[in-house]
């Protein structure tokens, strides 16, 4: 096995943000305290031969450090090391599903999320316009765009979970979503029939209906939020 690379700023004792006397002290009282020479008597060959090794790899470490050049590519050198350094397996999973948690909620979750609840909430102001006069052709007509905005919403948001499945981590919230849709859908049918046969039983089902499902769009960002 190859033998890893030592870092120079660990060898020394330093951080990476050391000042230059702040290395020389360093490096000074690495010398006084390993030099093999000193107490040379006292010690094996083995240990002079390891102290020697280690004092080789010292004085590296100091003339790579101390000279700016070196310093700044050394730098760049250990930035480099460090992002190719493999995760565990496990480390690395966990790590790329908290991303794909993260882009989901981003780019799928939050904007579909957000058009439901905004469709729905709008019920109340289209309603109230409506009521002005049930049967002005031009409120009826303005009242049925309306629908059909609900309905296309719906659609893009059915739409896009089934086309985009869910992080394992966002399942729940996801379902949730989904019984949000088939709430606002019931509500959507009962507008429907308001239209056809202009009930006004079917505008408080749909009122009822819409309540249902923006609570379990609450649900779905509350179930996200604690997923994350």
């Amino acid at each position: 096995m190859a033998k890893q690379q030592a870092n120079y700023y660990e060898v020394l004792g330093v951080t990476p943000s050391v000042s230059r006397e702040e290395l020389k002290i360093a490096y000074r009282q690495l010398v006084k305290t390993l030099h093999p020479d000193l107490a040379y008597i006292e010690k094996s060959d083995h240990q002079v031969v390891a102290e020697t090794e280690q004092m080789v790899t010292i004085n590296e470490a100091y003339a790579t450090l101390i000279d700016s050049e070196k310093r700044a590519h050394y730098n760049a050198t250990i930035i480099q090391r460090r992002s190719q350094i493999r995760m565990p397996v496990n480390v690395q999973d966990s790590m790329d599903e908290e991303k794909a948690t993260e882009r989901y909620l981003r780019q799928v979750f939050n904007p579909l999320i957000r058009q439901i609840v905004s469709i729905l909430k709008k019920y109340k102001q289209r309603l109230s316009i409506l009521s002005q006069d049930l049967y002005d052709d031009q409120l009826l007509e303005d009242f049925s765009n309306y629908v059909d905005e609900i309905e296309h919403t719906l659609r893009k948001a059915s739409n896009g979970f089934t086309e985009n499945p869910a992080p394992l981590l966002l399942k729940n919230a996801v379902n949730w979503v989904r019984h949000a849709i088939a709430q606002a859908a019931d509500g959507l049918d009962e507008l429907r029939y308001f239209c056809q046969n202009y009930d006004y039983n079917h505008l408080a089902m749909a009122d009822n209906l819409f309540k249902i499902a923006i609570e379990h769009s609450q649900k779905a960002v509350n179930s996200a939020r604690c997923a994350c």
